[in-house]
This record gives structure tokens, C-alpha cells and sequence, in this order.
């Protein structure tokens, strides 16, 4: 006789609401604020619209460059970290290709103070001729040695075959922009794009007593109004699709492969059918790719797809890393189960553990405020609604098997990719050229990115 209680019954998990946030005018800035009570540990973020989409040619990489930089403080040499730690404080900074964000950590108690550290940070760093160089070097160095894993070079090229302008080129602008980029640049893009713009200011955690328009005073400033942001669909890469590229590694008994086609915006997509179709194909542990790659065939130790989605554009993405023997059966095997899953569809199986992976895990994936900024963050970035998150989960909720394999059909486009491979070119090529994809071209990953002045990057 067991002495052991019996387990209890499983009942229907409760439905997650995400909380409804509070917007108060500030100046020329808004203030969206979520209280949390008894989150005695607060996070805030200021966004502001100019990522990297908004450079030059002149100005690749300045984004990033002086995110890095604003971390020296407002008295130069890294004097920001100590004066944050007076407060308990974390500096947070995050650079993409449609928002600037700054940020920091804080207790509450001690958030009015960390505010304005944030507020001073972020209008008048000291920005220094040294410690720009200094970081600036820094991050071509970074960029470097970044490189030299394969499945990180691989994502890297996939802009430079998909698109023309500044996403052919890595969000930082890589080594080649950014030893180019001045210590005068690097202040003018803070002063037109950071300091002279007041951006949205997001705070969450326990409000209580905290004063959300001296927040707000403290970090805007008299800085003008965000611009408005205008989004125009970016320039298709010329050449052939499909098609093959081989970065160059010779020697390599590894290779990594990106298989990336354009895919519709942010606000263009519907995000459940999606993300639901990309989970089944190479999004979950228990998706039909790592299922055939690593589980069945043994060739890698994961593959993942998702959708890298923007304000004016998309792109979807498969990539994984394998022994560089199985490179173009890996290549033929992942083309394989694409037009499986557009021919045959997804099953009911499938679907259930889409809806459950993302829906019951939500209370979990909100359960900091450092996560639900984020998602506060996503909404003012892609002017979405204030309960988009709520959205996105009843889409998941009413998910069914045919508007997943309608998603297969809109989404999946094999026929317009561009395969990125990163290995031994000499032992590669011909069994890629064998495959019958398309062209197969190749190129010294030394010479993939470059600036104006420079000599095209040769391919053969």
C-alpha cells in the first residue's frame, strides 16, 4: 500500500490578459506605463525611432556606435556604470533596425533618481573623441572575431542577397562602415536622431507614488516630437533565384547554411498563422526539420526557421550547422520537407502543439517587467495596438489546420531563395551544383562587405 497522495487532475489553464497600460503626455513625448504591485523592481526604456534603417551611407553603423558609446557617461571613460550603481541600477541598450533603445533597471524606490541618470546619459553624454575611437575599434574588432563562427557569418550575409541599401549591409554596419565613421559623425547622428528627439519613455513595475510626468520631464526635456516615420519597401538584390552561395572556408570540416527568401512586414503578416507554420517547420524541438536532421539522420545538433520581420519589409530564415559531408543532402532534405508541409499540410497533432506553446506558456513569458516592457516596446515600434499581445494569443487560441497550410502557401517560397553556406568551397561546390537549385557562386567572406570606393566583392 503506497502511501504517495494521487496526483491531482490537470484542469484547462487559465487565459492570460496582459495588463492595460496608462499613457500620459509629456511635452513633446509620451509616457506608457504598466503598475505592477509589489514589482519593487521597475524597467524602463526609452525608444526612439531611428535604428539602423535610417543611416546613410555616410552613417552605417552610427546607430550601434553610439548605443556602445553613450555607456562612457556623461563625464566620459565609463563613468556611467558607477554613477547606475549608486542606484542599484542597470544600463540597458539595444539598437535594431527600427528603434534606438535606451533604458535602465532600477528599484523603485530609487527610480526617480535612476530616471534622470537615464534622462542625462542619454541627452548630453560627453561622447569623447577617444572613447568613441575607443569603442568604435572595439566594435570592428567584435564584428571580427564574431565572424569567425560560421553560422554568425552565415546570418550576416543573408541582407547582401536579399536586399540592396542598408540591410545589405550587418545592423552595425560591420568592420569595413564602422573604422569609417568619425568621432563628428558619430555626435551629429546622437544630436539629430537622440538628443534633439524626445521619443517614447516606458516604465514598468510597482507605480505606486511614482510621479509618471516627472519622469517623463526628467528624460524628454525640451526635445522636439518623434518624426513621423514613413516606411518604404527596400530594393530587391539582383541575381538569380534560387540560387546557391559559397562563402569560403577552406579546410572547414563544418559547414553552416542559411536559407532565407523575402517575407511581408511586421504589420503585414499574420503573425499566429505565421509563426505557427515556421514552428511545425523548424521552430520547436518537435518541428519536421530537427525531427529529420537531427533526430533521424544525426546530421547537426539543431535547426531552427523563424521570421525576422520589420516596418518596411521581412525575412524568413532557416539555418542550421553540419558536418560539410552532408552539406547538400542537409540543402536537399530541408527543400524536402518544405514542400511536404506545402503539399500535405500540417497535422491536428501539429497544430495542438503550436496553439499550447504559445498560449499556456504566456504567463511565464511575462513574468518579469523586463519582459513586459519589451512587448510595450513592439507596440510602439510597429504602431500596433495597446492589446496586440492579447491578440496574438486569442490568434493562436483559434488557430486551425487549414490557416496553417494556407500560411505554408502564402508564406513559404522556396522557389525565390537564396542559399548562404559557409565551408570548404573546394569540396562543396560540386555536389551543391549537382543538387540543381540554382547557380552556385563563390565568394571570399574577407570581401563581402564594402564601402563606396571600394572594389566589388568578386565571386565565382
Amino acid at each position: 500500500m503506497t502511501s504517495l497522495q494521487p496526483r491531482p487532475a490537470l484542469g484547462e489553464p487559465a487565459r492570460y490578459v496582459f495588463p492595460k497600460p496608462t499613457r500620459v503626455k509629456v511635452g513633446s513625448g509620451t509616457v506608457i506605463a504598466l503598475d505592477l504591485p509589489g514589482q519593487p523592481y521597475a524597467a524602463v526604456r526609452l525608444v526612439h525611432p531611428a535604428g539602423a534603417n535610417i543611416e546613410s551611407d555616410e552613417y552605417r553603423g552610427a546607430a550601434m556606435l553610439v548605443s556602445e558609446a553613450l555607456e562612457d557617461g556623461v563625464d566620459g571613460n565609463s563613468s556611467l556604470a558607477p554613477a547606475l550603481e549608486r542606484y542599484g541600477a542597470e544600463w540597458v541598450s539595444r539598437v535594431g533596425w527600427d528603434s534606438f533603445i535606451t533604458g535602465v533597471d532600477a528599484p523603485t524606490k530609487r527610480l526617480k533618481d535612476a530616471v534622470a541618470l537615464l534622462g542625462e546619459a542619454v541627452r548630453s553624454p560627453a561622447l569623447r573623441p577617444d572613447d568613441i575611437v575607443r569603442r568604435r575599434d572595439q566594435l570592428a574588432e567584435r564584428f571580427r572575431l564574431e565572424n569567425s563562427v560560421a553560422s554568425t557569418l552565415a546570418a550576416r550575409a543573408v541582407g547582401s542577397q536579399l536586399f540592396t541599401g542598408r540591410y545589405a549591409v550587418p545592423l552595425s554596419g560591420g568592420d569595413v562602415y564602422q573604422q569609417r565613421l568619425t568621432p563628428d559623425l558619430a555626435r551629429s547622428f546622437h544630436t539629430d536622431h537622440i538628443a534633439a528627439v524626445t521619443g517614447t519613455l516606458i516604465v514598468v513595475g510597482d507605480l505606486s507614488g511614482v510621479n509618471l510626468e516627472e519622469l517623463g520631464a526628467a528624460v524628454f526635456g525640451d526635445a522636439a516630437p518623434a518624426p513621423q516615420r514613413h516606411t518604404t519597401a527596400p530594393e530587391t538584390a539582383p541575381g538569380e533565384r534560387p540560387r546557391i552561395i559559397i562563402l569560403d572556408r577552406p579546410g572547414s570540416v563544418q559547414s553552416a547554411f542559411v536559407l532565407a527568401h523575402h517575407a511581408p512586414s511586421r504589420t503585414e503578416i499574420d503573425l499566429p498563422r505565421a509563426e505557427g507554420m515556421s514552428d511545425v517547420l523548424g521552430g520547436m524541438f518537435t518541428s519536421r526539420l530537427n525531427l529529420e536532421l537531427r533526430e533521424k539522420l544525426g546530421y547537426t545538433y539543431g535547426v531552427g526557421s523563424r521570421f525576422d520581420l520589420r516596418r518596411d519589409s521581412g525575412v524568413f530564415l532557416i539555418s542550421t550547422q553540419v558536418d560539410a559531408p552532408t552539406t547538400a543532402h542537409s540543402i536537399t532534405v530541408t527543400l524536402e520537407q518544405i514542400a511536404q508541409l506545402r503539399q500535405e499540410g500540417v497535422t491536428e497533432k501539429e497544430l495542438q502543439a503550436v496553439r499550447e506553446s504559445h498560449t499556456v506558456g504566456l504567463p511565464v513569458t511575462y513574468a518579469s517587467a523586463g519582459r513586459m516592457a519589451w512587448a510595450l516596446i513592439e507596440m510602439v515600434v510597429y504602431d500596433l495596438p495597446e492589446d496586440h499581445v492579447d491578440r496574438l494569443r486569442a490568434g493562436y487560441e483559434q488557430l486551425t489546420v487549414d490557416g496553417l497550410n494556407q500560411a505554408a502557401q502564402e508564406y513559404l517560397h522556396p522557389e525565390d531563395a537564396v542559399v548562404t553556406v559557409v565551408g570548404d568551397a573546394e569540396s562543396l561546390r560540386g555536389p551543391l551544383e549537382e543538387l540543381g537549385v540554382g547557380p552556385v557562386t563563390v565568394q571570399n567572406p574577407e570581401t563581402l562587405w564594402s564601402a563606396p570606393g571600394d572594389k566589388p566583392a568578386p565571386s565565382r
